[in-house]
């Protein structure tokens, strides 16, 4: 992937994902802006990814702020660099702010999660799509979950939004497609980053048990489909949703619950008699 001297912005950038995304992007010669409510927080990550290689400009503030949103996106024309991709990492994902059982929901619960996880899509790729159209390239990615497929208990706030994501990922597809703007989604699963919600019984189930890959995902996992998303080489997609979760949304049931895989023959298959 050449990305040349376009910007990447990445929000939620002081996070596991948004620094592997970002640092990917950089790789490829993207000045990046990295947004993030937490000022300390993002001011290391660009300073783990400037000592990378990375030309990064750290913006801190609330994407789901108006106002924040706009003094990014001033950040972004201040750069100098046309606006090639932008990937709306930030939200709720683990915690108990995401986690709660529909019962005990209030009205603050809810306009949380979908103040983090919807209205701050809808801002950046507002101010995104207005950069794009304007040059007739682009590329907005965003992050999904399993969650918008298949449901958790006691995220019923979490999953909504996440499904509203994906919705709204391909109705942007066909808004912006006339202006050449490409926009998809990753999904990811279960991925290791500080302060994951558990799968399964908090452990007592390992990942081996209920992955069928065997094993919880890395940044760099999700961040690999977002450069490959964001690349020439995905030219031809959009309004497409990719999981990024070692098959853990495909099964029925997780792998414990199932037969053992068979030993493997001791002679090649030949087709039959």
């Amino acid at each position: 992937m050449s990305t040349g001297t376009t910007t990447a912005v990445v929000t939620g950038g002081a996070g596991g994902l948004g620094e592997a995304i970002a640092g990917r992007l950089g790789a490829d010669g993207a000045h990046v802006v990295l947004a993030d409510r937490n000022a300390d927080a993002l001011d290391a990550t660009a300073a783990r990814l400037a000592e990378r290689g990375t030309a990064v400009t750290p913006v801190a503030g609330d994407v789901s702020a108006s106002t924040d949103v706009t003094t990014l996106f001033e950040a972004v024309r201040a750069s100098g660099h046309s606006l090639g991709t932008l990937v709306n990492v930030a939200g709720i994902a683990h915690g108990p702010d995401s986690e709660r059982h529909f019962l005990e929901t209030d009205p603050d619960h809810w306009d949380k999660l979908i103040a983090a996880n919807l209205r701050s899509v809808y801002l950046c790729s507002r101010h995104a799509a207005e950069l794009m159209a304007r040059a007739r390239t682009g590329v907005i990615i965003n992050v999904s979950s399993g969650g918008a497929v298949q449901a958790h208990r006691h995220r019923v706030a979490y999953d909504a939004t996440k499904g509203a994501i994906e919705s709204a990922t391909r109705a942007l597809a066909l808004d912006l497609a006339p202006w050449g703007i490409r926009v998809n989604a990753v999904a990811p699963g279960a991925i290791a980053v500080p302060n994951r919600s558990p799968i399964g019984r908090a452990g007592r189930d390992p990942a081996p048990d209920l992955v069928p890959l065997g094993r919880l995902g890395v940044p760099d996992d999700v961040a690999a489909a977002v450069r490959y998303l964001a690349s020439a080489d995905a030219a031809y997609v959009t309004g497409a949703v990719l999981a990024v979760d070692g098959g853990l949304t495909a099964q029925l049931r997780p792998p414990v619950m199932d037969l053992p895989p068979p030993d493997l023959p001791d002679l090649p298959f030949d087709g039959g008699t």
